[in-house]
């Protein structure tokens, strides 16, 4: 049999790995159920099946079945499990919704060089060996989405008296931000505290002195 170049495409991989998701499934993979894994037509499944093979990937019979090679299955293991690991980091870290993970992990395992693979599959061993740490860590995750970014980050009512900071962005809702906006205060910008009532916090932009309400420094984040 004619080879091909061993260096394997995204479309290709995704391929291999429906393969490989199929005959872990007890399946036997044909064309149509290849399709419609990955929604595509029969004849991009086809033209697909037929590169495979030419690299020694699969093996699929005329009209019939699909089976991996030991190449091909070496391969589809290692494809299948970057794409595993992006899906278990997704839902159970990140608490992002099955199918949208599905959608990352499909895109972003290709580009996974083999330290960053490594890495997240260490961390998610490590997390969850370690209970505590794992069900912390998606506790927080889940309140940092209920919860507006300035409760978890330094506002800039925490900064003090003669101190500078630089304003990172404007949290709190549209009529909030659009407010701050108007009143100067953009991201990016260096501030220095100059000084504070109950009310209102006296900064200096620019040479320039402006007044910020108590309230609106709290939704300020700077660092």
């Amino acid at each position: 049999m004619k080879t091909l170049n061993n260096k394997i495409s995204e479309s290709l991989e995704n391929y291999l790995r429906a393969v490989y998701i199929l005959h872990i499934d007890g399946k036997i993979p044909r064309i149509k159920d290849i399709s419609k894994m990955l929604e595509v037509r029969d004849a991009s499944t086809v033209e697909a099946i037929k590169k495979l093979e030419l690299m020694e990937y699969v093996f699929h019979e005329k009209y019939g079945y699909i089976n991996l090679t030991e190449k091909g299955l070496n391969s589809a293991e290692r494809v299948y499990r970057k794409y595993i690991t992006l899906v278990d980091f997704f839902v159970n870290i990140l608490n992002l919704s099955k199918e949208e993970s599905y959608k990352l992990a499909c895109g972003i395992e290709h580009h996974m060089t083999e330290d960053f693979f490594l890495s997240l599959e260490a961390l998610m061993i490590f997390l969850k060996k370690n209970t505590i740490e794992y069900k912390k860590i998606q506790s927080f995750i889940k309140k940092y989405k209920k919860e507006l970014p300035h409760v978890f980050r330094t506002t800039l009512d925490e900064i003090e008296i003669g101190e500078e900071a630089k304003i990172l962005s404007v949290s709190g809702t549209q009529v909030e931000k659009e407010k701050i906006f108007k009143a100067g205060i953009t991201p990016g910008l260096l501030v220095i505290v100059k000084s504070k009532t109950e009310e209102t916090i006296e900064v200096d932009i620019n040479s320039k002195t402006n007044f910020i309400s108590m309230e609106n420094s709290k939704l300020i984040i700077v660092e």
